[in-house]
């Protein structure tokens, strides 16, 4: 009896080859897509949006793009960086890619909080500590007095003597608070020069914190007890004087002016 002949290397064959096919078949299907990318998403096209103080040209050239830019291999935190490095008022950058061919900016600005004392004149600071330009007089901020800005420079983070370093902490803490409570616009100065308190000027006010105190809490208190003062006329309307937050703990002792 003749035996059968066996064809099992063949198949094997057409099997090896066969996955062989479905790699590379994957692989230029790939090949084409990113051609695809490369070749046909372009940047045609910038939209800045939440920009106040810088113009849209400012932003775009300080983000390095160029009309005709692969838009998929832009790189945001290469451009995020290169914004907020060039522009200090930036705060924030997000980037949102509008395919086929439009790239959109948004950012977030800073505002100028407070002015610092340096060697070459006064230099404005965020409530975060951040130099954005010298004073020129043209800005309402709050003046702090017994802090001195050392080597400062446009985009760079406020810098002290060693023995004033706590003090910057904080006065960055009661601008903070000061900011996030609505009282910035009508705080005029600052005065941290004292070893155990520091004087918020609020309007016709005068605020007397504890160092190292709970700022957040301490201009809670002190909005509360004006609104409760004059509201139930303990504090009368239009009359100066000093908030004294020092003396006891959750209370606020006033002392009118004279």
């Amino acid at each position: 009896m003749a035996r059968q002949r066996r064809h099992s290397r063949p198949s094997r064959r057409r099997g090896r080859f066969g996955g062989l096919y479905k790699v590379m078949s994957v692989l230029l299907i790939a090949a084409a897509v990113i051609t695809a990318c490369v070749v046909f998403f372009r940047v045609n096209a910038i939209q800045v949006e939440g920009n106040v103080r810088y113009t849209p040209e400012e932003i775009i050239d300080a983000s390095g793009i160029q009309l005709g830019d692969n838009l998929i291999a832009l790189s945001r935190v290469r451009i995020s960086a290169g914004i907020r490095a060039q522009l200090p008022y930036v705060e924030g950058v997000s980037i949102h890619r509008s395919y086929p061919d439009k790239l959109v900016i948004r950012v977030t600005e800073r505002v100028a909080s407070a002015s610092v004392d340096s060697a070459e004149g006064r230099w404005l600071i965020s409530s975060q500590g951040k130099l954005l330009e010298k004073d020129n007089g043209s800005v309402k901020t709050v003046q702090i007095d017994g802090l001195t800005a050392v080597s400062p420079f446009a985009g760079g983070m406020l810098q002290v003597a060693e023995g004033e370093q706590a003090t910057l902490g904080y006065v960055k803490e009661l601008l903070a608070a000061v900011e996030n409570y609505g009282m910035l616009e009508q705080s005029t100065r600052i005065e941290c020069s004292s070893a155990t308190s520091m004087t918020l000027y609020y309007g016709i006010y005068r605020i007397k914190l504890p160092r190292g105190g709970d700022y957040d809490y301490c201009v809670r208190l002190a909005q509360a007890a004006l609104d409760s003062g004059l509201s139930s006329g303990k504090i009368q309307e239009g009359q100066g004087g000093l908030l004294d937050l020092t003396v006891t703990e959750d209370r606020a002792r006033f002392i009118p002016d004279h």
